[in-house]
Formats: C-alpha cells, sequence, structure tokens
C-alpha cells in the first residue's frame, strides 16, 4: 500500500512502533497491535529552527533530551488507519507550527476602564462592609 510522503519530513526522522489497543473490542484487541506511536525527531525535519522549536513547545507529547515528539493514535480500529491519523497529526503540528504567531501589541486601558474597574472595587467593598457586625459603642 501507497504511504503519504511530504518533502520536510524524510523518513529516516520517523520511528513507528505498535501495541495491542486499549478499551473494549474483544479478542480482536487483544490478537493485533492496532494502536501507533509515532516518534519524530525534529532535528532530522528539513525546517528552520524556529519551526523545530515551535513544534516542540506545541507538542503534547515529547522528550525534549532526545528533541523527540511522540503523536499516538489508537481510536481506529486498524493499524494503517491509526498510522494514517498518526500521520495527520504530525502534517497539522507542522502546519501549525510554520504560521508565525502575531506578535501583541500592549495597550493602555482606556479612562472609561479604569473608572469602571474603580467603581467595582467599591461596590464590592461596600457589600463587604454592609456584611459586618454594626460597632457599639
Amino acid at each position: 500500500m501507497y504511504f503519504p510522503s511530504h518533502p520536510a519530513i524524510p523518513t529516516n526522522a520517523l520511528s513507528w512502533q505498535f501495541t495491542p489497543a486499549r478499551g473494549p473490542g474483544g479478542q480482536h484487541v487483544n490478537k493485533v497491535a492496532t494502536a501507533v506511536s509515532l516518534r519524530v525527531s525534529v532535528d532530522a525535519l528539513h525546517v528552520k529552527p524556529e519551526i523545530r522549536q515551535r513544534m516542540l513547545d506545541m507538542a503534547l507529547i515529547s522528550n525534549a533530551d532526545e528533541r523527540e515528539i511522540v503523536l499516538r493514535s489508537s481510536n481506529q480500529r486498524s493499524q494503517w488507519r491509526n498510522r494514517i491519523a498518526a500521520w495527520n497529526q504530525l502534517l497539522s503540528l507542522l502546519e501549525d507550527a510554520s504560521r508565525t504567531p502575531k506578535a501583541r501589541v500592549r495597550t493602555k486601558p482606556t479612562a472609561a476602564s479604569k473608572r469602571k474597574r474603580l467603581e467595582l472595587k467599591r461596590r464590592q467593598g461596600m457589600s463587604k462592609a454592609n456584611r459586618r457586625k454594626p460597632v457599639l459603642d
């Protein structure tokens, strides 16, 4: 069967592992290794260093010492579909990391928002003060 390729992802950067899936499924799930773990060596990818770092930062599971990302898939019943799902996870991670994040422009709070905040603080303080027992002299 044909498996898709990507110019930025060489085959030597990938390591596939197959294990029995968890959960219900009876005899099939006990006999067949359908769950897939895809280990990706980030340093072997043909992308810019900042994209590599963003991929490591965005990955849910990574081995920072070896600069590896681990993608898992066990939702499908067949190993092949789980391989495709893990591959698609890698492609979407690469695509998301390729987009440069917009720089945040710092803004000052407006005068109206400052007044509103102070008014809310004053009201909150008044409601708490009204809960206190009165002081008898």
